[in-house]
């Protein structure tokens, strides 16, 4: 069975990656040089709500995978996580999808985790850390 880096937050990890919609400039919404909890919080829903893309308030495996490029600004790689294994780490009632409210409660816990120095704020150093692409091993 493949190992892989960062289980806990792979579906976050994935979906606040590092580009376009999801880049630390991006999320740094008043430029200050750190993230916020609301700023952090603000991007995971708008990439929640670009991976919907039914709308139903719920992201299957195959919104994940088509919407993979727009968040993360690159194409899937083999080395990368599939989606319905990421949603396996968030995905509290084993429904095989994502919720939002299953995604907001990743995307805080994610949030804490990153906060290494607990100051209440992600810097860029922090960011990169805990957004490195979850892979198989």
């Amino acid at each position: 069975m493949a190992k892989y880096l960062l289980p806990v937050a792979g579906v976050l990890a994935w979906s606040v990656g590092l580009a376009a919609l999801s880049g630390f400039d991006a999320m740094d919404a008043d430029q200050d040089g750190k993230i916020t909890p609301r700023e952090h919080a603000t991007a995971a829903e708008r990439m929640f709500k670009t991976m919907d893309a039914d709308r139903d308030g719920k992201v299957t495996a195959a919104e994940m995978d088509a919407a993979h490029e727009k968040i993360s600004g690159e194409k899937a790689g083999a080395q990368d996580l599939g989606a319905a294994e990421k949603i396996k780490f968030v995905d509290r009632n084993g429904d095989g999808v994502l919720t939002a409210k299953e995604h907001k409660r990743a995307s805080r816990a994610m949030f804490r985790k990153m906060d290494t120095d607990k100051d209440g704020t992600l810097s860029k150093a922090e960011f990169d850390a805990g957004h490195a692409a979850p892979q198989k091993k």
